[in-house]
Order: C-alpha cells, then sequence, then structure tokens
C-alpha cells in the first residue's frame, strides 16, 4: 500500500525521516550513483579530443569604394560572395578532394560512406563575418572567421588555411570574372543602344530630308517666306498694271482698225446672204422629208436638185468674196506700209512693253506656284510636327540609354582595369591558423559536474522509487498509523547477521560492482573514437 513517504508524525522529524530512509536505501543510493558517476566518468574520460583550428582574413579595399561601384554596388554582395565561397568549398568534388588530401574521417570513408563525410565536413566548416564598420550608414564587414574542428591539431591547422587560401584566390578569380563579365555585358549593350541611336538618327534623317520645309522650326521662316512672296505678287501685279497702261496709250492710232476689220471680213451681198438663209431653209425640210419618204420620191429628188444648185452657187459666191478679201488686204497692207515708216520707234518701245509683260507674268505665275508650295507646307505643319514630336522623342529615348549605358560602361572598364591590377578588394589572411595548444573540447571538467549531478539526481530517484513500492513497516510508529490496533511489544533484531544472508549480502555487492565496471566499460567503450558525439558536446557546450 502506497504512503506518503516523507509525511512526518507527531514525534519524528522530516529530517529523521529523509535520514531512516538513507539508512535503509543507502545501498541502493551507493550503487546508483556508483553506476551513474562510473558510466559519466568513463564517457567523459574516453571522448576523443577535438581541435578547432581558427584564421582570420581581412577584407582590404585599398580604393575607396566611391570611386569604383561597377562590381560591388549591391548591399549585402560581400556577404553574397563569402556565402558562393564556402558554397563551392563545401562542394561535393572540392569537400572530397580536401578529405583525401588531409585523410579526414578515414571511419567514415572506411565504410564507404562518403555522404556521412561529406556532411560532417558541411559542420565542421564555420564561416563568421566579423569586425563590422558603418561606412555611408550601412554595417560593412571587414573581416571574417575561418574555423576548421578536427581530431588533430596539425589537421585543423592545415585544413583551416587550406581553406583560407581557397577564399582568397577563389574571391580574386571571382572579382575578376564579376568585372570582366560586367564589361563584357555592358559592351554588348552599348553597342546594341549605339545601333539603336544610330536607327533613330538615320530615321531623323529621312524625315527631315523628305519633308524639308515642313519641319516644326521651320514654320515661322515659312511664314516670313510666304509674306515676302505676297509682297512681290502684289508689286508684280502693280507693275503688270503700269505696264499695260503704257502699252495702252502707245497702241492709240498705231492703225485704223475698220480698214482692219474689213480687210480681214469683207462685206456680203444681200443676195448671198439671201441664198444663204435659203439653203438652210432647203436642208431643214429635206430633213422632214427624208423622215417620211424615201430617197426616191419626187419631192426629196427635187429638194435635193435645188439644194445642189445653191451649193454650188455659194461656193462662187465665196471664191468672190475671197478675191474681195484679198483686194482689201492689198489695199489695207498699201495703206499702212506708208505709216509704218513713222511709227516705228513707238512699235519698238510696245514690243518692249510686251516683253517686259510676258516676263512679268512668268514670274507671277512661279510666284504663285511658290505661295501654293508654302502654304501647303504650313497646312501640313501640324501633322508634320506630331510626327516629329515621336520621332525626336524615340531619339532622346535612345539617347539616354545609349548615355547611361556609355556611363555604365566607363565604370566597368575603370572596374575592370582596378581587378586586372589587383587594387580592388581583396581577402589577406591577417591572422594563420596554428595547431592549437590544447583541445577545444570536450569540456570534461563540465560534463565530471553534470556527471555528479545525474548521478546524484539517479540516487534519489531509485530511493524515492522504492520506498514507494515497499509495502512493509520499518517502525512501530508506522505501524501504530495503519493500525488502530494496540502495538504491545517491539523486538529488535537479536544476534549476528545469518551465514546465508551475509553471502547474498557479498554476492550482490559483487555483482553490484560488476555491473558498474560494465556499465563503464560499456560507457567508454561508445565514447572511445566518436568524434561525432565529441563534435556534438564540444558545440553544445
Amino acid at each position: 500500500m502506497a504512503r506518503d513517504l516523507l509525511a512526518s508524525t507527531a514525534d519524528d522529524s522530516l529530517a529523521v525521516r529523509i535520514l531512516d530512509i538513507l539508512r535503509r536505501r543507502r545501498l541502493l543510493a551507493m550503487g546508483t550513483f556508483a553506476a551513474v558517476l562510473a558510466a559519466a566518468v568513463a564517457f567523459a574520460i574516453y571522448l576523443p579530443d577535438i581541435y578547432q583550428g581558427q584564421a582570420l582574413v581581412l577584407i582590404e579595399r585599398p580604393i575607396d569604394e566611391n570611386i569604383v561601384r561597377a562590381t560591388d554596388s549591391a548591399p549585402g554582395e560581400l556577404e553574397s560572395r563569402l556565402h558562393i565561397i564556402k558554397q563551392e568549398i563545401l562542394s561535393r568534388d572540392r569537400a572530397l578532394e580536401l578529405i583525401k588530401r588531409f585523410n579526414l574521417y578515414p571511419k567514415l570513408m572506411r565504410a564507404a560512406d562518403a555522404d556521412d563525410a561529406l556532411n560532417q565536413m558541411r559542420t565542421d566548416v564555420e564561416v563568421n563575418p566579423s569586425g563590422p564598420e558603418q561606412v555611408s550608414g550601412k554595417v560593412k564587414t571587414v573581416s571574417f572567421t575561418l574555423k576548421y574542428t578536427g581530431d588533430s591539431a596539425k589537421t585543423a591547422a592545415d585544413v583551416t588555411n587550406a581553406i583560407a587560401s581557397f577564399y582568397v584566390q577563389q574571391n580574386e578569380s571571382m572579382r575578376s570574372q564579376s568585372a570582366l563579365g560586367t564589361l563584357q555585358f555592358l559592351r554588348q549593350q552599348l553597342a546594341e543602344a549605339k545601333g539603336a541611336l544610330d536607327r533613330q538618327d538615320s530615321a531623323i534623317t529621312q524625315f527631315t530630308s523628305k519633308y524639308t520645309g515642313q519641319l516644326p522650326q521651320q514654320v515661322g521662316i515659312n511664314l516670313a517666306t510666304l509674306e515676302r512672296m505676297n509682297t512681290q505678287l502684289r508689286l508684280n501685279g502693280e507693275q503688270q498694271l503700269r505696264l499695260i497702261e503704257q502699252r495702252e496709250k502707245l497702241a492709240e492710232g498705231l492703225q485704223d482698225p475698220t480698214n482692219i476689220a474689213r480687210a480681214e471680213n469683207p462685206d456680203a451681198t444681200p443676195e448671198m446672204l439671201e441664198r444663204l438663209k435659203q439653203l438652210d431653209k432647203l436642208k431643214g425640210d429635206l430633213a422632214q422629208l427624208q423622215t417620211k419618204f424615201t430617197s426616191k420620191h419626187p419631192d426629196v429628188v427635187r429638194l435635193q436638185e435645188q439644194i445642189a444648185d445653191l451649193e454650188q452657187q455659194q461656193k462662187q459666191d465665196e471664191a468672190s468674196l475671197d478675191k474681195k478679201r484679198q483686194a482689201l488686204q492689198a489695199a489695207a497692207a498699201a495703206s499702212t506700209a506708208a505709216a509704218d515708216d513713222a511709227k516705228a520707234p513707238r512699235r519698238q518701245t510696245i514690243a518692249s512693253l510686251d516683253d517686259q509683260l510676258a516676263k512679268l507674268k512668268e514670274e507671277e505665275q512661279a510666284i504663285r506656284t511658290t505661295i501654293a508650295s508654302f502654304e501647303q507646307r504650313l497646312e501640313g505643319a501640324p501633322e508634320r510636327e506630331q510626327e516629329f514630336a515621336l520621332v525626336t522623342r524615340d531619339r532622346q529615348v535612345a539617347k539616354d540609354l545609349y548615355d547611361n549605358m556609355l556611363k555604365r560602361y566607363d565604370e566597368a572598364q575603370l572596374a575592370a582595369s582596378v581587378e586586372t591590377d589587383r587594387q580592388g578588394e581583396r581577402f589577406r589572411v591577417l591572422e594563420s591558423a596554428l595547431p592549437p595548444e590544447g583541445p577545444t573540447g570536450p569540456n570534461r571538467f563540465r560534463l565530471m559536474l553534470m556527471a555528479i549531478l545525474l548521478a546524484l539526481a539517479a540516487a534519489v530517484g531509485m530511493v524515492l522509487t522504492a520506498e514507494q513500492f515497499d509495502a512493509s513497516f520499518h517502525g512501530v510508529d508506522e505501524l501504530r498509523e495503519f493500525t488502530s490496533v494496540p502495538v504491545l511489544v517491539s523486538i529488535p533484531p537479536i544476534g549476528p547477521m545469518p551465514l546465508k544472508r551475509r553471502l547474498l549480502t557479498g554476492l550482490a555487492t559483487v555483482s553490484a560492482l560488476a555491473m558498474i565496471a560494465l556499465i563503464a566499460a560499456a560507457s567508454a567503450y561508445v565514447a572511445h573514437g566518436n568524434e561525432q558525439l565529441a563534435r556534438l558536446i564540444g558545440r553544445a557546450g
């Protein structure tokens, strides 16, 4: 029956009860304490030593970063590069190369389990940025620490130095490749931007050639030219009017218009005019009859004969008029021939005026053509202005892009030159890793303290558990507390311990000691050479 082990009676104090329990369970407590302590001590003693190599790498910046920004202007670029280099050195090929070079993790490699060796390698390598400084309001890493944990002091130092050398070389290679790659990329982008700018310049050239005189910047010139052309047209018209007036005055009285008209068109006689009227009338009558009768009808035949006679007479009349016209023209020529000698200077002046008028009319036509051309240009000016704005806008965009790419290309050239001359950001091993004087883990003193505390806790736990499940009575007070039946007498043990009991006690003691030794040996076996467990405890400590 379970009882409250620490409940004190009226006569016993709590301390007395505890001492009584410890007295009864001293062997159990001592055995448990010894077993746990022996196991923990053996574990701590036989854990292999681990060593940690440490190297300090300084990040040098010989040239102010404000001068060269092309290759490392992005925030966090250094941290990203450190991470990339770490991933490269811990990649399968490079990590296996280090493992084989320094004969790392022989047990794991003998077990043909390269993945476990790789995972352990990746766990043992640490990169810790340190020494931050404030640069332009941002935290800038100025150094970092490389650490490697191994089972040998010399190996730990050698591996750490190898990793540090790889960081230095890889950083130079990455920065150089980045600078050259950036330069090549920007060179290609600059060529494309230059091609786009040339195409836009060509488009503007074609546009200006196609619409010469219609460009927006030529509107003012066109307006001024149009005004000047209108003024010239007005002056030309005024000059033509003056020349026409002069010619009309000079042309008065040069010849008799009546004689000239008679010579050109002599008057016909009344008989001739009557015959013409009669001929027209007969032709009309014939046309009406032909619509009703055939060509053999007597009336039709009669009219045809009359018409033929009249036409014959008309021919004779025309011949007579021709003779009269020729006679009149000869008379007019004879009458004007005498006057020509006296009017020759005036005729020359009129001819000169006619030449001037002809030139003025040609000039007028040319001016009107020019005015029409300029008016057409001004009418199309708004449309040309919109088209020109689109072309120039595209050209400006291409120009801005080209200028930007040219600036970045110049910066990239400077950055590439700096990296080629090794004047850019570089890593330098400030403190190489030295073989540590002593192991960095595990902390055996701490393990011993923890072992003692664990052994005490285990002993107390075992005693309490045994008391909890023990239903026997160990004193009169416990019996009286359990039952109301009065206790008459209490008889203590009389005489020496029986031999059998002594033998059993001795056998139990020897068995307990053997068990403790076995537990300690098992713990030592587990801890011996267990580098992974030693690393785990070292990191936890």
